[in-house]
């Protein structure tokens, strides 16, 4: 590599043909503050490269925390917030071994009762749509007879962090009077609420709705927004003179400056079958109320057979019959496919799961930076996309959708199949309960086979993890053999993991929710309450949540 040249040998032919050549500076010959200086400039993969063909590096390395700290976030997929951004100026050395504490607390999968923290929420649990970020519990309720509400209440927010607690009721939540709610976005790192709504019924059943902007602390608009109000732009019922129904499939998603619509409304043909048309809206809100970036086509699946999500900064994957990945980076126009990647066969019913925290969080590192030291680097995590026909989970690294040519962006989109890109850069499993994600982690929950009994496994992908177990957990790297169920295909995956499986068994009651927010384990529990007298009723209206929090 250039950077270490053994001493002068005068049995060298060069020598021995008596070429005047000045030596090289040789690296060990510079001052000993500029080795771990010049070494820091090169990735983590090279940096252990190095130690292992040198002894002398390698004691460089052993000597710095600098060396060391940028290895420990490369193999765990981190990127650093700038020391510049952190105002505390913690020491490398801290830095490093708090690091190394969130990786080995993984492992020790402890989820008794003396490792949990007890918060009681009383909720509408099962009407309402929920989801932890940043240290809050964000509630979503849509109904019928009692309007619609929202809420935000901090649980365990960083020390500082400046909370936030709201409670939106029927009416408070919209600027326009008795308007139709189809989504609220809440994003508690960038202090942001999005609100999707329809002015009348009319327009619902049109297809054609707003997006409300709001900050979280406040009742007035967000102050990096670039309006108070986002206008749609994407073809609707309306426009294609179609008999129109709104589905319950309206998602409405964030990341850093991004804002996304996606619909797939049912449209009624009297010349044709039933037929299902999705399209998707997006906005770079800080910077304009309105957007020709959008995406639209023709489905021949259920209507909530497809998903998205953002993967890094500037890039959209759609997820329907393939996976079709889009550059966002030009708002000015229509999203541009970059690659479509094959599935090994049909599936429906997807879903895909990305972290919450880093969906919130998105490109603001600064925001961030009074939290944490580090944050999950968007080209090296993991994604689960979970389907219900058949009943599998793949958990896919988003490496691939970055490892292209980047010389071939602007030519025709390739077409990936399967066996080029899913085996080595997946893994498949058979449908648990239920799964979450957090940066290169993945949680699911599996029955036991006794009853209503489950166990948590908690799998994590990243090299460090699969290279320094240290003996906990178990290391996966051979290929493993997926059966579907009603076919006689297997899939054969090889993506390495770390797996650790909880001691402790759940019952139903206890875990009929789970979050992961960042390092930490949530878990939604049915208990008796005395005052309300519900038992451990399944009655939604009375129920009682209590968030178990396990940091790890």
């Amino acid at each position: 590599m250039g950077l270490y040249r053994r001493p002068h040998d005068m049995n060298d032919p060069m020598d021995q043909a008596g070429t005047d050549i000045k030596p090289k500076l040789e690296f060990l010959a510079l001052a000993e503050e500029l080795h771990s200086y010049i070494l820091s400039f090169l990735p983590w993969q090279d940096i252990l490269r190095c130690t292992s063909i040198c002894r002398a590096l390698r004691q460089i390395y052993v000597l710095s925390s600098e060396l060391q700290y940028i290895v420990e976030l490369g193999g765990q997929r981190l990127l650093p917030v700038p020391i510049t951004d952190l105002g505390n100026h913690t020491p490398v050395s801290q830095r490093l071994q708090l690091l190394r504490d969130k990786a080995h607390a993984w492992l020790q999968f402890n989820l008794h009762a003396r490792s949990f923290q007890t918060l009681p929420i009383q909720e509408h649990f099962y009407e309402v749509r929920t989801y932890i970020a940043d240290g809050h519990f964000c509630s979503w309720y849509e109904g019928e007879d009692s309007g619609n509400w929202a809420k935000i209440i901090p649980i365990l927010p960083n020390p500082s962090q400046q909370p936030v607690e709201r409670h939106w009721f029927s009416g408070s939540l919209c600027p326009v009077p008795n308007a139709y709610i189809v989504d609220v976005y809440m994003d508690p790192a960038q202090n942001l609420i999005a609100i999707a709504y329809a002015v009348s019924r009319n327009m619902l059943q049109e297809g054609r709705f707003y997006v409300d902007l709001r900050a979280l602390d406040g009742d007035g608009i967000h102050p990096q927004a670039a309006g108070q109000t986002l206008l749609l732009s994407v073809l609707t019922a309306q426009d294609s003179h179609d008999s129109f129904t709104v589905t319950e499939n309206l998602r409405l998603k964030g990341f850093g400056r991004y804002l996304a619509l996606q619909c797939s409304p049912m449209f009624d043909d009297p010349t044709n079958t039933s037929r299902v048309i999705w399209w998707l809206q997006l906005w770079d809100w800080q910077h304009s109320t309105t957007s020709n970036c959008n995406l639209s086509d023709a489905m021949s699946h259920f209507e909530d057979s497809i998903d998205f999500c953002f993967v890094g900064n500037n890039r959209l994957l759609m997820l329907s019959d393939n996976f079709k990945l889009y550059s966002i980076e030009d708002m000015s126009r229509e999203p541009h496919l970059l690659a479509c990647y094959s599935l090994p066969f049909p599936v429906e019913h997807k879903k895909c799961l990305l972290p919450i925290d880093d969906i919130a969080h998105g490109s603001q590192l600064h925001m961030r930076a009074q939290q944490t030291m580090w944050t999950s680097d968007p080209e090296h995590r993991v994604l689960c996309y979970a389907t219900l026909c058949p009943r599998l989970v793949f958990v896919i690294s988003t490496s691939i959708f970055f490892d292209f040519d980047s010389e071939h962006v602007g030519e025709k989109a390739v077409t990936i199949p399967w066996q080029n890109w899913g085996p080595t850069n997946s893994r498949v499993f058979p449908d648990s309960w239920k799964v979450y994600v957090s940066g290169n982690r993945v949680l699911q929950i599996f029955p036991t086979g006794t009853g209503s009994r489950y166990r948590l496994h908690m799998m994590d992908f990243s090299p460090l993890a699969v290279e320094r177990r240290q003996g906990l957990g178990r290391v996966v790297r051979e290929p493993s053999e997926t059966e579907i169920r009603d076919s006689r295909k297997t899939l054969t995956t090889s993506l390495p993991y770390v797996e650790v499986v909880s001691d402790r068994v759940f019952d139903i009651m206890e875990s009929i929710e789970m979050w992961v927010d960042g390092d930490r384990i949530y878990l939604a529990k049915m208990v008796d309450s005395a005052d309300d007298d519900v038992g451990f009723s399944w009655k939604p209206a009375v129920s009682i949540l209590i968030l178990f929090s396990l940091r790890i």
